[in-house]
């Protein structure tokens, strides 16, 4: 038989890639036979700690159209997957996020838990089945989980994300500066690294009868990055409204050190209905805003207003 194929959303991020990994190494050892397939170009963030601790890359393959079975580790949109993956092959979901397409998966069991990341349910399958993990997949793991809740620091964090990565770091064990060289390895946005984060990290939705883009950026020196080059941001934001034909876009902007956001748009429109669901305040383009807030925080909020 063929082996299940493993993936996620199309260029995916740190915990898509942690998460694909493990869960495949979980299968294998629970008898079922499973591969990872990355579709598209995986985020620098996930690069990062493959190369630093000298993990294999996945292979990458251009769709799902060898495989007759998929299982989908965070993603549960058919937009992320851009068809890629024909809905009706996923036989199972794992994800985090609360707004998702996962009725559109006929055939596919769903595990969609508000925990801070998918990584944290994968890890939760080896400590209930009292499965040994890898260094290598504790070490993705951890890393996802650090990422996706900002280093603890995220609203989207819960109890269930720190046992997790305390279970994995006995076995990761990962040096204490490790969350500081993560940040910074996303954190380098001169010349055109600037638009391919932007492009490498975009959503979209439709919400009510708009089509809504939110691209986010988690970094260290967020200030420095909108004050210097926020034309730059702007014109990119622009060219994708265009390009996209959406009705809003913006940049999320997360400082990683002061624990606060930047919103960047210059539609009034949009800026608006931010105001309104964030209590923030535009001043020019930007608005700032205390504490931290993550794009998956935010698509609730928007869908309800948009959508009353």
């Amino acid at each position: 038989m063929k082996p299940i194929l493993i993936t996620g959303y199309v260029n995916p991020d740190l915990d898509a890639v942690a998460g694909t990994i493990a869960y495949s190494e979980f299968l294998n050892k629970t008898s079922r036979n499973s591969v990872v397939g990355l579709i598209g170009e995986p985020h620098d963030e996930a690069k990062y700690i493959l190369d630093n601790y000298h993990i294999k890359y996945p292979q990458i393959i251009p769709n799902a159209d060898d495989f007759d079975e998929v299982i989908l580790v965070d993603a549960s949109d058919l937009i992320g997957i851009e068809g890629k993956i024909a809905p009706e092959k996923v036989i199972e979901i794992i994800d985090h996020r609360r707004v998702h397409e996962a009725d559109k998966f006929p055939n596919a069991k769903v595990q969609i838990e508000l925990v801070g990341s998918a990584s944290t349910l994968i890890a939760e399958k080896f400590i209930q089945n009292n499965i040994e993990i890898s260094r290598e997949s504790a070490i993705l793991l951890c890393g996802a989980i650090t990422s996706n809740t900002l280093n603890f620091k995220g609203g989207v964090t819960t109890d269930r994300d720190r046992v997790a990565f305390e279970y994995l770091n006995k076995i990761a064990q990962l040096p204490s500066d490790f969350a500081k060289e993560l940040f910074k390895s996303k954190s380098d946005l001169s010349g055109d690294k600037l638009k391919e984060r932007i492009l490498g990290d975009l959503a979209w939705f439709n919400m009510g009868n708009k089509k809504v883009s939110i691209a986010q950026i988690e970094m260290v020196g967020a200030k420095e990055l909108i004050e210097n080059r926020l034309n730059d941001i702007l014109k990119i934001l622009e060219d994708i409204k265009k390009e996209m034909k959406l009705d809003l876009i913006f940049q999320n902007t997360i400082e990683l050190d002061e624990c606060k956001n930047y919103f960047v748009s210059n539609d009034r429109e949009t800026q608006k209905l931010l105001e309104k669901i964030l209590d923030i305040k535009f001043n020019g383009s930007v608005a700032e805003r205390p504490n931290l807030i993550m794009r998956k925080q935010i698509v609730p909020l928007l869908k309800e207003e948009l959508e009353k």
